[in-house]
C-alpha cells in the first residue's frame, strides 16, 4: 500500500483548533546555512547513514555499521566506537555490497555478513585486526562440508543471516539450498518458466561450532523463517511460515535443543512474533496482532504461563506503538523502544502488570538498544529535531548516557530547525503534527510544504528530517501531521481509517493546514503537499478533492485498488483496509484516487522506481495517463533500477547506491515548488526536463 492520502470533496469542517507548541519563543532563525541548493550536492558528497549497532563484550564500545556517501558508492562498513575516542574504521569493501550484521563473538573478534562474486557469506575479523576470514558452507544432499577459510569451495551456500549463542560458541545460520543440476541446466539452455508463488529455493538452518567450523542441520519442516537464541542459550525459538500473504500469517513456531537438535512444537498463535522462555523457563513471551480491530503489524504483548496454559494481554489498549523485539532482562522484565506519538523513548516493561518506566535518554527519539551476553551495558542510538543520528553508551540503564563520536552523518554547516508540537480537532479524535519554520521576516509570511507520511500505519517522529532542513532553507514551513490511521497513538486511533482512506484522514490534514494558517505567519496562496507511498497516495486523493495548494508530488504511489490489489507483491496488509475489492467493489473504487480524478486541476508531479514491487510503476502510468486526459498539468519521472525503497531514499534525501537518481530526484522536485510558489505559468516545466 502506498502512503498517500485521498481526496474526497472538500468540506470545511467546523472544527475546535487545539494548538500546542513544543517550544515558545520567536521563530527559529538557522543560522549560517548554506546557499539552498547546494545542500543537494552535499546530499551526495557528505550524508551517511548509520545502520545498525552491537556492544562489546566488555561494555566498553560499540560497533556501527555506517554507510560512505552516495558519492563514494553509498555501502556500509563496520566502525568502532568509545567514549573519548576517535571513531575507527574495520572493514574496507570485503564485498561488492558491503559488510553488514556486526556482532561480536565473546574474545572480541566480530561477525559480519559480506558479498563477494554474487553470493553472502558470513565472515570473522580476528581481534587483532587483518583480513577476515570467510566460512565455508558446502551442502550435496544431506552432506555438509563446513570451514573457516581454506580452499575456494564451489557452489558454496550464500548465508541470509545468522545468531550467536550468548556463550559464543555456537553460530545458528541459515543458508539457501543449492541450485539442483536439473534447474542449473535449464537456466542455461533458457528452458526457464517457473510456477508463480512456488519458490525454486528453500532456506534451511544450520548450527555452526564457531571455533571449527563444523555445522548440522537443524530438521525443521516448512518455509523457515526467523530464529532466536533464548536468553540462557539452552535452546532456540525457530519460526516457519509457509505463507504470510496470500491467507495471512501461519506462523509455526518451534523449540529446538542446541545438543541433540530435536524439535518440539510451541504453542502460541500463528500470528505470534517475538517468542521466547522468560527467567524461570515456566512463561513465555511473545507479541501478537492487536486484540482491538487494526491493520496487519499493530502488537500486544503477551505473556504465557507455560504451567497453567493462561494467557494474559499486557498491552491492550495502549496508548503508543508495541515493537515487535525486545530485550529480555534477568528479572524477567523488558527493554525495548517504543513509540509514543511523535517520539519514541525507551522503557522497561514488566512481564507480570505491563507496567512501563521510561528511561530517559536527553532527545525525543531513541531506538536500536543492543546490550551483550552479560549485560554489562547498552547501547542504542538517538536523534531530535536539531541532532542527527547519535550513538550513545549506558554503563547501567539508570546511568547517564554518553554520547560517542562517529563520522558525520550530515555536514555540520546544515541547519538544525527545531520542531513546534502542533495538536488540533477533528472529527472526535485529536490529532497531532510536527511544524518546521524558516526565519520569517516581521509582516512577512512563508510558503507551506505539507509532507504526508508512509503507511497508512506509519507516523512522523520529532527526529532529524534531512529532507525537512532542505525544504526550509529554501524560506518555506513544514508541517508533518499524524493523520488518523497513523501509529504511536493505539491501536484504535491506527485503525480510525478503516474502510475510509481519502476521508476522515483526508479531512485531518486540511483542518491542520487550517489550523497552522490561523496560529502561524504562513501563505495560504503558496501550500504545496508532498508525499510518498501512503503519502503519494493521500497526495492523488487531495489532487482530486481540492485546489488550494500551488504544486502537489506524488511519489510511488496507489492510484486504484483494484489493479494494486492484482500486482503488489503482497496483499494482505491492504485487505485489512477495504476488504476484497472483488467483493467489496464500491468501497476499493470509493478509496481509490483515480475515483475523483476527473475534478482534479492542480500541477501534479509523479516519481516512480521502475522495479517497484510494494506500489509497481503501473500506478503511476494510471495517474499520468487520467490527469493528461484531464488536460491537468503532470508529469511522470522512472528511475530505472529502484525498488519501493531506493526511490523512497532519494526523496528523503538519503544515502543511496544510486549516484545521481537522488540529486536528479530532489532538483526536479524543488525546481517544480519553487516555480509554483513564484507563480510560473508553467512550474513542471524544470521537472521534464532529463538535462538541467
Amino acid at each position: 500500500m502506498t502512503t498517500g492520502l485521498r481526496n474526497g470533496t472538500w468540506r470545511r469542517v467546523r472544527l475546535a483548533a487545539l494548538l500546542m507548541l513544543a517550544s515558545t519563543g520567536a521563530w527559529p532563525v538557522a543560522a549560517a546555512d548554506p546557499p539552498p541548493f547546494a545542500m543537494n550536492e552535499e546530499v551526495r558528497t557528505e550524508v551517511r547513514a548509520m545502520r545498525g549497532i552491537a556492544l562489546a563484550p566488555d561494555g566498553r564500545s560499540v560497533l556501527a555499521a555506517i554507510t560512505e556517501t552516495t558519492a563514494n558508492g553509498g555501502l556500509p562498513h563496520l566502525w568502532l566506537l568509545a567514549p573519548g575516542a576517535a571513531p575507527r574504521q574495520l572493514t574496507f569493501r570485503t564485498g561488492e555490497r558491503g559488510e553488514s550484521e556486526g556482532r561480536f563473538l565473546p574474545d572480541g573478534s566480530i561477525l559480519f555478513l559480506a558479498t563477494r562474486d554474487g553470493a553472502r557469506a558470513l565472515y570473522r575479523l580476528p581481534t587483532a585486526g587483518g583480513e577476515p576470514d570467510q566460512f565455508k558452507l558446502g551442502k550435496a544432499g544431506t552432506a555438509l562440508t563446513a570451514r573457516w577459510n581454506g580452499a575456494a569451495m564451489k557452489d558454496a551456500l550464500p548465508v541470509s543471516g545468522y545468531a550467536v549463542s550468548p556463550d559464543g560458541r555456537t553460530i545458528a545460520l541459515w543458508a539457501e539450498d543449492p541450485e539442483t543440476a536439473e534447474v542449473k541446466a535449464r537456466r542455461e539452455r533458457k528452458d526457464d518458466g517457473y510456477a508463480h508463488d512456488i519458490p525454486d529455493h528453500r532456506t534451511h538452518l544450520y548450527l555452526v561450532d564457531t571455533a571449527t567450523g563444523a555445522a548440522r542441520a537443524v530438521p525443521v519442516g516448512g518455509v523457515f523463517s526467523t530464529v532466536d537464541w533464548s536468553f540462557d542459550g539452552a535452546d532456540l525459538v525457530v519460526a516457519t511460515d509457509p505463507d504470510s500473504d496470500e491467507t495471512g500469517p501461519d506462523a509455526r513456531f518451534w523449540r529446538i535443543d542446541p545438543a541433540t537438535l530435536a524439535v518440539s512444537p510451541i504453542d502460541v498463535p500463528r500470528t505470534a512474533k517475538g517468542v521466547a522462555f522468560l527467567p524461570g523457563r515456566n512463561r513465555l513471551v511473545y507479541t501478537d496482532q492487536c486484540a482491538d480491530d487494526a491493520p496487519p503489524r499493530c502488537n500486544d504483548l503477551i505473556v504465557k504461563d507455560l504451567g497453567n496454559g493462561q494467557v494474559k494481554n499486557l498491552t491492550r489498549g495502549f496508548d503508543g506503538e508495541i515493537p515487535g523485539d525486545y530485550e529480555i532482562l534477568p528479572d524477567g522484565d523488558l527493554l525495548m523502544a517504543i513509540g509514543v506519538h511523535t517520539r519514541t523513548r525507551l522503557a522497561r516493561m514488566s512481564t507480570r502488570t505491563g507496567a512501563v518506566s521510561w528511561i530517559e535518554t536527553g532527545q525525543p527519539v531513541a531506538f536500536a538498544p543492543a546490550t551483550n551476553a552479560r549485560q554489562s551495558g547498552w547501547a542504542f542510538l538517538t536523534a531530535g529535531p536539531t541532532q542527527p543520528t547519535t550513538a550513545m553508551l549506558l554503563p547501567r540503564l539508570n546511568a547517564k548516557p554518553v554520547a560517542l563520536a562517529a563520522p558525520a552523518l550530515v555536514p555540520a554547516r546544515w541547519p538544525k530547525v527545531p520542531s513546534h508540537l502542533i495538536s488540533w480537532q477533528n472529527e472526535g479524535l485529536t490529532i497531532e503534527g510536527l511544524l518546521y519554520l524558516p526565519t520569517i521576516a516581521p509582516g512577512k509570511k512563508a510558503p507551506l510544504v505539507v509532507s504526508i507520511h508512509g503507511g497508512p500505519a506509519g507516523r512522523f517522529q520529532d527526529g532529524y528530517d534531512n529532507l525537512v532542513q532542505m525544504l526550509v532553507a529554501e524560506g518555506w514551513a513544514v508541517f508533518q501531521p499524524n493523520i488518523r490511521g497513523s501509529t504511536g497513538y493505539g491501536a484504535k486511533f491506527t485503525a480510525a481509517n478503516k474502510n475510509d482512506m481519502g476521508g476522515a484522514d483526508y479531512r485531518d490534514v486540511m483542518t491542520g493546514v487550517d489550523a497552522v494558517l490561523k496560529s502561524h505567519p504562513l501563505d495560504a496562496s503558496r501550500m504545496a503537499l508532498i508525499g510518498y507511498s501512503y503519502g503519494g497516495e493521500m497526495a492523488g486523493f487531495v489532487v482530486g478533492k481540492t485546489d488550494r495548494f500551488k504544486a502537489i508530488v506524488s511519489g510511488a504511489p496507489v492510484i486504484n485498488q483494484f489493479s494494486e490489489y492484482g500486482t503488489e507483491d503482497g496483499s494482505f496488509y491492504d485487505r485489512w483496509y477495504y476488504g476484497k475489492p472483488w467483493i467489496n467493489f464500491a468501497d476499493a473504487w470509493r478509496q481509490s484516487p483515480l475515483s475523483t480524478v476527473a475534478t482534479a486541476k492542480t500541477p501534479f508531479l509523479l516519481l516512480q522506481g521502475d522495479k517497484d514491487v510494494t506500489d509497481p510503476l503501473g500506478q503511476s502510468l494510471e495517474m499520468y495517463r487520467a490527469l493528461k486526459q484531464t488536460h491537468v498539468p503532470v508529469a511522470l519521472v522512472v528511475y530505472p533500477r529502484e525498488g519501493h525503497g531506493e526511490t523512497g531514499g532519494n526523496f528523503r534525501a538519503m544515502v543511496s547506491q544510486e549516484p545521481w537518481h537522488g540529486v536528479d530526484l530532489r532538483r526536479r522536485m524543488f525546481g517544480f515548488l519553487r516555480a509554483a510558489f513564484a507563480g510560473e505559468p508553467d512550474p513542471l516545466a524544470a521537472a521534464r526536463k532529463d538535462v538541467p
